[in-house]
């Protein structure tokens, strides 16, 4: 439902009326800008340029969908949560739908909104979230990479996360033979699954079964098998491989052991140096899509 503003103009300068009840209002950056001049506690925490930079970005690629999250206001008209929201919002030419609710006491301030922001595997709410949510994260952050790494990794958001499992439901797909791989060889799961996820859109598709099988039980491959190296690699070192340090190492032994497979070329050492670029998927449709840009 769409509510209407019909109470009183409070704080004293604010040209933009709350709701006189809870419901969903569209916000547009004049509004967002209005509460934020006239409505803004002194007491709410410091605004985070960070923070609203990613709203920013979510809001304006789309990735902002209508949510309970509302923005909260005290009796008196002034913000308890929303603030970095409402600054994105101020930011952008958009108008946006918001849960808006009014009238809240005050003392909810220190409940509301600080505590642990849900994790994008809460919000997913599919088998082995976590692990997908990572896998998305990696196909999310790809096309940004530069020569050796993956520069936005860090950086990319729960929405785009959550957008990326929407695009990319080939990380569902895969997760569960992603996860049984990684209890019994200590390849990473994220970064196995997204490259699983590229290669299920490529001719080579089919190796998938036969690839996922060899690595879980390692039986009957020959010495030449990049199944055999990426497997020997991860159970003598995986502890020196783990951490975000060794991301890009990590990501590349897999494409790369992949490749050969899927090639059908014999692996005798199966290494990736700091100097060489991200190994790529052979196929990968995110090369594609980003050379065709």
């Amino acid at each position: 439902m769409t509510t209407t503003m019909t109470a009183p103009l409070t704080p004293e300068g604010s040209k933009y009326r709350l709701p006189s009840e809870p419901g969903v209002l569209e916000i547009t950056p004049e509004m967002a800008s209005d509460w934020l001049s006239y409505r803004n506690h002194p007491k709410n925490r410091t605004m985070s340029k960070a923070i609203t930079a990613k709203y920013q970005k979510d809001m304006e690629q789309g990735r902002w969908p209508l949510t309970p999250e509302g923005l909260f206001f005290d009796t008196e008209g002034y913000i308890i949560s929303g603030q970095h929201r409402l600054k994105a919002l101020a930011n952008t030419t958009l108008t946006l739908p918001f849960w808006v609710f009014p009238n809240e006491s005050r003392d909810i301030f220190d409940v509301v909104d600080q505590g642990y922001k849900r994790s994008a595997g809460q919000i997913l709410g599919v088998p082995n979230a976590t692990l997908v949510g990572g896998a998305a994260r990696y196909l999310a952050a790809l096309p940004d990479r530069d020569r050796w790494t993956m520069p936005r990794f860090n950086r990319v958001t729960i929405p785009e996360i959550v957008g990326t499992v929407r695009a990319w439901p080939e990380v569902t797909r895969y997760s569960t033979d992603v996860m049984n791989v990684r209890l019994r060889t200590y390849i990473p799961g994220a970064p196995h699954l997204a490259i699983l996820a590229q290669v299920a859109r490529t001719e080579h598709a089919g190796k998938i079964p036969e690839w996922v099988k060899g690595l879980t039980s390692g039986a009957n491959l020959a010495d030449t098998d990049a199944r055999v190296h990426l497997r020997n690699r991860f159970l003598v070192a995986h502890a020196q491989l783990g951490g975000n340090k060794n991301r890009d190492l990590v990501y590349s032994l897999i494409a790369k052991a992949w490749n050969a497979y899927a090639l059908d070329k014999p692996v005798n050492i199966l290494a990736h140096r700091t100097t060489e670029p991200l190994a790529r998927v052979v196929q990968s449709p995110i090369d594609q899509e980003s050379e065709a840009a």
